[in-house]
């Protein structure tokens, strides 16, 4: 089968409209609709369904659909590959990064990895959860994310580079804001909680400290919003604390003092996966984000936790 056919159907699916899809695809409709009908001859069904507003796969057209998806995103890749080998580049690592390490650091990160000449990054940033899916099936090399994590993580390696600790925050509205004393559970319980992380797995949650009242929201796979929320409401949230502090967007203040024990561990780790482990140019690019990681560590503020 022609996969240029398949390509078009996942452009025109993606569209829902054939007029749309020969814009980007820079074809005349008839052309397009030639394309289409090769395909169904092919199949020996329709693939698409004509309706008022536009048009949309049938069954078999939206698995097709699927396949050409998948052909059109590894033909950009292979045209980025060219360019990358034309350039002098060796090899190209994809590292998922955790969002909120991503917004405390991506300054030194950046930098860091620019000083590389040989390979080319790609970072993709998500929760925990998403990117050790992703780090299992093969789609990440590296995966920068919190060390105790309850998610599924079959063969994989960790090495914990960065050291945190949980910490409790409250909103700049918040009159627990600045506390001379520890704050009791029961007060804690009365305040309006929001959730980051939410699909995270971590070892923790805020429920024994909020209390029967369920949080008002819930957030995964950004941190923007809950610093905003931090700055215009009276909300309360658990979140790393040395990495929610070296962002500058969340003031010392706002991380109160909780009675009992400190809060749990929100280590940094850099997964990989271990059948990789041996590969020499696996082994330079982990030593170089390993070098990076703990040299954030060890110059970083503690802004005084007990790590």
């Amino acid at each position: 089968m022609n996969p240029n056919l398949l390509k078009q159907l996942a452009i025109v699916v993606k569209q829902g409209s054939l007029s749309r899809a020969c814009e980007q695809l820079y074809v005349t409709q008839p052309t397009l609709t030639r394309s289409i009908r090769q395909l169904e001859m092919k199949v020996g069904a329709p693939v698409l369904i004509r309706t008022r507003y536009g048009v949309t796969p049938t069954e078999i057209g939206a698995r097709l659909a699927r396949i050409g998806e998948r052909i059109l995103a590894e033909s950009e890749h292979g045209d980025e590959v060219i360019r990358q080998w034309h350039s002098g580049y060796q090899s190209e690592f994809t590292i998922g990064i955790d969002p909120l390490w991503e917004f405390a650091t991506v300054g030194e990160m950046t930098d860091s990895l620019l000083l590389e000449k040989r390979y080319v990054f790609h970072l993709r940033t998500g929760s925990a959860a998403i990117q050790i899916g992703l780090l299992q099936e093969g789609q990440l090399d590296f995966l920068l994310a919190p060390a105790h994590l309850t998610v599924a993580q079959g063969t994989l390696e960790r090495e914990l580079l960065f050291r945190d600790r949980s910490g409790v925050f409250a909103g700049r509205r918040s009159t627990l804001v600045g506390s001379a004393q520890p704050v009791p559970r029961e007060v804690l319980e009365q305040q309006n909680w929001m959730i980051a992380g939410a699909s995270a797995g971590f070892l923790d949650g805020q429920g024994e400290l909020a209390g029967p009242r369920a949080a008002r929201i819930a957030l995964t796979g950004s941190i923007r919003t809950v610093i905003h929320l931090l700055n215009t409401t009276d909300m309360l949230v658990r979140l790393p604390a040395r990495l929610a502090l070296m962002t500058g967007e969340i003031a010392p203040e706002q991380l109160i003092d909780v009675e009992g024990q400190p809060g749990p561990r929100r280590d940094i780790a850099l997964w990989s996966q271990t059948e990789r482990a041996e590969r020499p140019e696996i082994l330079k690019v982990r030593e170089l984000i390993s070098d990076f990681v703990k040299r954030i560590d060890a110059q970083s503020p503690t802004f005084g936790l007990a790590l």
